[in-house]
């Protein structure tokens, strides 16, 4: 059972405070700054409501629905269980290392991240051996499900002190527009996935894996040498149930994000503040596409939240301690180790967030310094501390490091490349458009830096539209407000700042600023629910109402065009909307990948060209990324003619060829990934003219036109005598059309 707070606990209701600046102030400042912010962004992005009335017609939506509601139930089902099996795990582990929690929400959200976290090096210890096989897995999950029902049967969870009391009519309103977003990322977790760098890398790579059966290299996919945490969740669903179990992962990554959110606002402010805040980050646009779609930002958000609920757990600990010390004696003797499993728990978490993406760095230095905060007073044992936490959060990152120094030779890789170099094999000139497609920032200049959320807020960069205008409304002036009182406050801000100041200095794509969204929800509903200036902040939390509700629009706007309503409600089914281009989903190549998954034996192996995305392929095979050397052009390079070049192919295991034709002509253009010199060229249509028969092909069409083709070729030591070869749709249609450009 979770003690009762004292009124002198950090974690209790802030006292009453001085308002910092008089009203007459205050008033003007926010109205005239309020105004021009939601001016500028609404006449940028206005709401079409008449969209709504073609949204919300409910005929579109039921035709097929009862026949696909069966699976939806179950695949529910398998996921709730998928994570009870890690809440259980982590649970186990938690309360093994002393851990106490002040309510069942913390508990949960706390176990549930732990136990992805086990999950994750579990996997990755089968995956590094080539045990990456159904059984070791399902075991594991089952285990750990018995276990945490026995756990639970014995110690239940623990009651949080109080009730939740009453909430206003506003309060049930963000109340519903969070639920309502929990409900459509769940819509968009349950319909097929179509994101692009899923495709490509984040389900992709594991996917591969699971082919494989471990962690093998992909020498043309550089994103296979990028950390891979979630990776190894990802490769745990699709073993135990596929595609929708992955998604779930994600998915459930952001609902406990929420969790969070909400359990650190009750515990250190109020269970008002800690619903808004939940609210406020949660219907950013960008984080409800991040939670459908299989991706890293959602662990990402995870991870930190979790990182940075530790370390202020560790700093509200370390106070108790240290005021029942000085309460014995007038010295605080326990003060200097109070707390620190919650710092150690924090490191783990940060070296979780590490081993997602990169960027969990700006995490780690956010929650090491609001650490470094709380334990100013002595920096002696500060240093000591850090040094330590770093050491535990590289257990979690390291391995990944180690894994990318074996294969190419640099840890960090792809960057750094000018101290740790390229790494066998690949392109640097190429590597570096990655970074700077992935940046898409210029030189820094101090008033283009500062302008940069302005510039993201009100739509100029380029795939940060529909972003929240709340940050730039309210946080610039919080100052201006009476904040609560307590340490939590200072650590938020220094949390924040930290991955804001790193995100602003290496990009302006503005969902890698995610990691930070939790955090800024909660300094924005602190003050928005703290003593004085009642009126105004009273029109704050309507314009922040009205905020959530504009990004839930957005995100719902997006779901619809997209048209993944569509398979959800079995409106189509799921292979027929794969199997055609959709808004972000060009040129599909998924009706080919079929075709091998079904008509091929299982030693066939393809080579995929023209297009990227080999997450839907169930057989071995080669594909290259726009930022890698192209495989059929370095095969076709090495090769002194189109019969060693069939050689190489076979020796190499190949037995098939994949071609997208509209996809190959855009990536062509954009990217160059057909670089070959004529020679090369000659080689490769002298192979086809001798090697190659067509086994499948599926045109796609768009109001009568042809937009695409997809083409299945099997290799053959040599044709039929009178069978002519196939149409060089490399030669005659591809090339033709790149070489124009």
């Amino acid at each position: 059972m979770a003690k009762k707070r004292k009124r002198s606990d950090p974690g209790a209701a802030a006292p009453q405070v001085k308002d910092r600046f008089p009203g007459w102030l205050v008033w003007p400042v926010f109205a005239a700054w309020g105004f021009f912010v939601l001016k500028n962004y609404y006449s940028r992005f206005t709401p079409d409501l008449n969209s709504l009335t073609v949204i919300l017609s409910p005929e579109q939506y039921t035709a097929g629905l009862f026949s696909v509601l069966p699976g939806h139930l179950f695949n529910i089902l398998l996921a709730a269980a998928f994570l009870f099996s890690c809440f259980s795990a982590g649970r186990l582990v938690l309360r093994a290392a002393g851990f106490r929690f002040a309510g069942a929400l913390e508990e949960t959200v706390f176990s549930c991240g732990a136990g992805f976290g086990l999950l994750a090096a579990y996997v990755f210890v089968l995956a590094a051996f080539k045990l990456l096989y159904f059984r070791p897995v399902a075991v594991f999950m089952v285990l750990a499900a018995a276990a945490g029902i026995y756990s639970l049967r014995r110690d239940p969870l623990p009651r949080s002190a109080g009730g939740p009391g009453a909430l206003g009519p506003a309060d049930l309103a963000v109340l519903a527009a969070l639920l309502l977003a929990m409900l459509l990322n769940l819509g968009g977790t349950l319909s097929p996935e179509i994101f692009y760098d899923a495709l490509v890398y984040h389900l992709a790579v594991p996917n591969y894996y699971v082919i494989k059966h471990g962690i093998t290299p992909m020498p043309h996919n550089f994103y296979s040498d990028l950390p891979f945490t979630h990776g190894m969740l990802y490769s745990a669903a699709l073993l135990l149930k596929g595609v929708t179990l992955a998604k779930f992962v994600n998915y459930g990554a952001g609902l406990l994000t929420a969790g969070t959110v909400l359990a650190l606002g009750a515990r250190y402010f109020s269970l008002r503040a800690g619903l808004w805040a939940a609210a406020i980050f949660y219907t950013v646009e960008h984080a409800m596409l991040a939670s459908w779609a299989a991706g890293t930002e959602a662990l990402l958000m995870c991870f930190s939240t979790l990182a940075l609920y530790s370390v202020l757990n560790r700093g509200e600990e370390a106070s108790r301690a240290g005021r029942e010390g000085a309460g014995r004696d007038g010295l605080s003797p326990a003060a200097p180790g109070g707390g620190l499993r919650w710092l150690w728990l924090a490191a783990c978490f940060c070296g979780l967030a590490m081993g997602v993406k990169y960027t969990g760095f700006f995490t780690a230095a956010g929650v090491m310094l609001a650490y470094a905060w709380q334990d100013r007073a002595r920096p002696a044992a500060v240093i000591r501390n850090l040094a330590l936490f770093t050491l535990i959060a590289s257990v979690f990152v390291g391995p990944w490091l180690v894994k990318n120094h074996l294969y190419q030779g640099n840890p960090v890789f792809p960057f750094a490349l000018n101290i740790f170099g390229a790494g066998q094999g690949s392109d640097p000139r190429k590597l570096k458009e990655f970074i700077g497609h992935a940046a898409q920032i210029g030189p820094l200049k101090p008033l283009s830096w500062l302008l940069t959320h302005w510039r993201v807020t009100m739509g100029q960069v380029p795939n940060s539209e529909y972003f929240s205008p709340l940050f730039l409304l309210l946080l610039p002036g919080a100052f201006l407000l009476s904040g609560p009182a307590g340490a939590a406050l200072s650590g938020l801000w220094l949390f924040f700042l930290t991955v804001w100041g790193g995100w602003s200095v290496s990009s302006t794509m503005v969902r890698f600023l995610m990691p930070a969204y939790p955090a800024a929800g909660l300094i924005m509903a602190a003050y928005l629910f703290s003593p004085g200036h009642r009126m105004l902040k009273g029109a704050l939390r309507a314009a922040a109402l009205l905020v959530c509700f504009t990004g839930l629009y957005w995100a719902v706007l997006i779901f619809y065009s997209q048209g993944r309503w569509r398979p959800l409600t079995g409106a189509v089914p799921a292979e027929d909307y794969l199997s055609h281009t959709q808004p972000s989903y060009p040129y599909s190549g998924y009706s080919g990948l079929k075709f091998m998954n079904e008509k091929t034996g299982p030693g066939a192996k393809v080579l995929l060209i023209g297009d990227e995305r080999s997450f839907y392929l169930k057989k071995d095979f080669i594909v290259s990324s726009v930022y890698d050397r192209t495989a059929v052009v370095e095969y076709a390079a090495a090769s002194k003619d189109g019969e060693d070049l069939y050689a190489r192919l076979r020796a190499d295991g190949v037995t098939h060829l994949f071609l997208n034709a509209a996809e190959a002509i855009r990536l062509g253009g954009n990217y160059r990934i057909f670089y070959w010199d004529e020679r090369a060229r000659g080689v490769f249509y002298s192979f086809w003219e001798r090697h190659v028969k067509e086994v499948f092909s599926f045109e796609e069409a768009q109001n009568g036109q042809v937009i695409n083709r997809v083409s299945v070729y099997e290799l053959a030591d040599k044709l039929p005598a009178g069978v002519p070869p196939p149409f060089n749709m490399m030669k005659e249609v591809i090339m033709k059309n790149l070489d124009k450009k």
